[in-house]
């Protein structure tokens, strides 16, 4: 009797912790021709390294790019994602425009509300989410920023979107950077320039700089997953 009630016990706990944890996704390249309405979706970008070098190529200062790993770790946080990996020098606002744009409003004729869709970007992906947010005209629309406000060479476009783009940003906006970061910095001047923009902004202490979002690590991943699932969204 006392063996029956303790196995009870333990398969009551194991039910309340399984009901607890979210139910793994699935990595797409481009959106799924079955699209469950109640699912959340997130659309990752990745910066620009990965374009003109392989994979397994690492970069001179910030190693691997871990790309399947990123976007693993992302559906094992439950969500839908929807990434490819690009093989060419793209032109981020074109890019924006004829990829990004697509897939968002694809989801949402299938009935996905645009605040279960994220679209995630680092660096030069970071780059192309602002874009989204000026194009998309979804104020319920989630966003990440990671390292993509541009520093130092990369200042000169990131000054020309504020100056054509940024008033027009709608949706919700988490900015993510490391503070040793030396390519990518605030984006609190973009949001300055925007009415319609809800913005959060955090720096990170990991110390390694623009190397912070070449792997999955727990501390940026956490966020963009809070952001992407917060209350009412």
């Amino acid at each position: 009797m006392i063996r029956v009630l303790q196995s009870l016990i333990l398969s009551a706990a194991l039910a309340v912790s399984l009901s607890g944890m979210a139910q793994a996704g699935t990595v797409h390249s481009d959106v799924p021709e079955s699209v469950n309405p109640e699912a959340r979706y997130m659309i990752y970008l990745h910066g620009g390294w990965p374009e003109i070098r392989s994979l397994s190529d690492p970069h001179p200062k910030h190693g691997l790019f871990e790309y399947e790993k990123i976007v693993n770790a992302l559906a094992a946080r439950g969500f839908e994602v929807i990434s490819e990996h690009r093989r060419e020098k793209a032109n981020p606002r074109r890019y924006a425009r004829t990829r990004i744009l697509p897939q968002i409003n694809a989801l949402i004729e299938k009935g996905v509300p645009a605040n279960r869709i994220t679209v995630a970007g680092f660096s030069k992906g970071g780059a192309m989410s602002l874009l989204v947010a000026s194009m998309a005209k979804q104020p319920g629309l989630n966003l990440v920023n990671m390292a993509g406000c541009g520093r130092g060479q990369f200042r000169k476009s990131y000054d020309n979107f504020l100056t054509d783009d940024a008033s027009k940003m709608q949706g919700r906006m988490l900015s993510l950077y490391d503070s040793k970061d030396q390519i990518g910095g605030t984006c609190k001047d973009a949001k300055a320039k925007s009415a319609q923009l809800v913005f959060k902004e955090e720096v990170l202490n990991v110390g390694a700089g623009h190397g912070t979002f070449y792997s999955p690590r727990k501390i940026w991943i956490d966020k963009v997953a809070a952001w992407a699932t917060a209350p009412n969204q």
